[in-house]
């Protein structure tokens, strides 16, 4: 969290945000920015702006797809907890809550459409942080986002029960 306080952001989205947890705790610290977060469930939109009333925060909350919607912003901060579960590619597009773990071929398929989109998603200062698991091959996305000009660190790594998790901070 020191380095998003230190970074002295702006503009912060969350997507994805399911029960709003994690925004919410980043609007309670930034109270300067301007906080939004995304999700492709309505509940879960419902459930990010209840959990930011509760603990007295304001984050702008929308129901889309990634951050589509967006056209007037640069975000300082983005996080993403993405659908990464390897599954077939019908459930990354089908319709229920599937679509909040599918994750497709190596579960990626996701994590690629946001990836081609985050060049015109963050500000100069921005700071990107995306969670995968072993699955989703980390050194091939490392290596792809070195490609597109990025600096990539991962700044965390935990195995837990059927999961290897890494998170991956990615910045200009």
């Amino acid at each position: 969290m020191s380095n998003i306080v230190q970074a002295n952001p702006d503009f912060i989205v969350e997507i994805g945000s399911g029960s709003g947890v994690i925004i919410t705790a980043l609007a309670a610290v930034l109270k300067d920015a301007r906080c939004f977060a995304t999700d492709i469930n309505p509940e879960a939109c419902i459930a990010t702006s209840n959990t930011s009333i509760l603990n007295n925060v304001s984050v702008e909350v929308c129901n889309m797809t990634l951050l589509t919607c967006f056209k007037e912003y640069l975000f300082d901060v983005i996080v993403f907890n993405p659908p990464y579960v390897v599954t077939d590619t019908e459930e990354v597009f089908g319709n229920g809550i599937a679509r909040a773990w599918a994750g497709g071929i190596d579960g990626c398929e996701v994590i690629n459409q946001f990836l081609k989109l985050l060049p015109n998603l963050m500000s100069s200062k921005g700071i990107c942080y995306l969670l995968l698991i072993k699955e989703n091959k980390p050194l091939e996305i490392i290596n792809m986002l070195y490609g597109m000009k990025f600096n990539v660190d991962i700044v965390k790594q935990r195995k837990v029960p059927c999961e290897h998790l890494y998170v991956l901070k990615i910045y200009k």
